[in-house]
């Protein structure tokens, strides 16, 4: 978290936001992509690997954004001003960038299997999204305290040697820790009698998104929600995007097909969490992430724990669905500067 925050004094802007979510979700990566890779000699794991990233991306939407906004909610209270989170204009390429993503995700479900082919096109359709708010001149200037500003001061070449060893350090960190968590999370289920597959669809996602929520409140907190449910939301499409697309990659590196296979428990679990992703961006397609609209979030997230059996996720999938159609009849005005974000020019883009 130093080591972004400093690196934000020579790379400004909505890309330097995007740069931070992913330097913050780095943990869930690196467990994410170590079952993976171990799924390529041990079958069992690629379970596993499926639940780790559909647990990650529901509990970013469902918890991650709703206490977001609970803080800004707090902080606008604390200040006099009126609660609620609004995003400025340069957020409909986050948007809309996520909505297309949200749609390609169904082929997986459909197909079971998260193929190669989506893979590829999933890694270009991050790198377009870089491309496309990279040419945003729209700035995100945070006022740096502590460590981050004492680096910031430093002369500017000893600042990025600085910034790269200390990114460097919490890498290994994280590399070194990825491998131990994950087995022990597996080994406990089997010792404890619990479900395996909850521990490391629910408890590993909470610990590894723990530096990206850190950073979101702390924004909302200082009367910021817009830096905090953009970096949230730049996490998401991170998330939805290249770290599914290297889930078969590891899988083929790791001695496995070039696809990695959904069993049926995996195939619900990816529908459910589409369908989430979709009623998300519906959600935020006027800008404003109100406080109804996080308890909407957080109670159908809440709602999966309490419905029994399997089939439930698969109903739950069509509430989600459902209600992102109703609402988008209030909204469908905003389809049209959404769609145009994809590759036209927004306010806030450089000329």
């Amino acid at each position: 978290m130093w080591a972004a925050e400093t690196a934000r004094a020579d790379i400004a802007g909505p890309l330097a936001l995007a740069l931070l979510a992913f330097i913050a979700v780095l943990p869930e990566y690196a467990v994410d992509l170590w079952f993976a890779y171990t799924a390529g000699s041990r079958p069992e794991y690629a379970a596993y690997a499926a639940a780790n990233m559909t647990g990650a991306n529901r509990l970013l939407v469902g918890v991650g954004w709703p206490l977001v906004a609970l803080a800004a909610y707090f902080a606008a209270r604390r200040a006099g001003v009126r609660p609620g989170v609004v995003l400025r204009e340069h957020r409909r390429i986050d948007v809309a960038f996520l909505g297309a993503a949200a749609l390609l995700a169904f082929v997986m479900p459909l197909t079971r299997e998260i193929s190669w082919a989506v893979a590829v096109v999933l890694i270009a359709w991050y790198a377009y999204y870089l491309f496309r708010i990279g040419r945003c001149s729209e700035t995100d200037e945070e006022e740096l305290i502590g460590v981050p500003a004492r680096l910031a001061q430093l002369p500017t070449r000893r600042r990025r040697m600085t910034t790269v060893l200390v990114f460097a350090a919490a890498a290994a960190v994280v590399l070194a820790c990825a491998e131990p968590f994950a087995t022990s999370l597996v080994d406990a289920g089997a010792s404890l009698g619990i479900d395996r597959f909850l521990l490391v669809q629910w408890l590993a996602p909470l610990a590894s998104e723990a530096p990206e929520l850190i950073v979101a409140v702390v924004f909302a907190w200082r009367l910021r929600g817009d830096d905090g449910l953009g970096a949230l939301l730049s996490s998401k499409v991170n998330q939805w995007t290249l770290l599914i697309a290297c889930l078969p990659l590891a899988y083929a590196a790791g001695g496995g097909s070039w696809s990695l296979p959904l069993v049926e428990r995996q195939v619900d679990e990816v529908m459910l969490t589409a369908a989430q992703t979709v009623l998300a961006v519906v959600l935020l397609l006027d800008l404003r992430f109100l406080p109804w609209k996080a308890g909407l979030l957080f109670g159908l997230f809440v709602v999966q724990f309490v419905l029994p059996g399997e089939n439930a996720r698969l109903l739950l999938g069509y509430v989600y669905l459902t209600l992102a159609l109703a609402l988008l009849t209030r909204h469908w005005r905003e389809l049209a500067p959404t769609a145009r974000a994809l590759g036209g020019r927004i306010e806030g883009d450089q000329h």
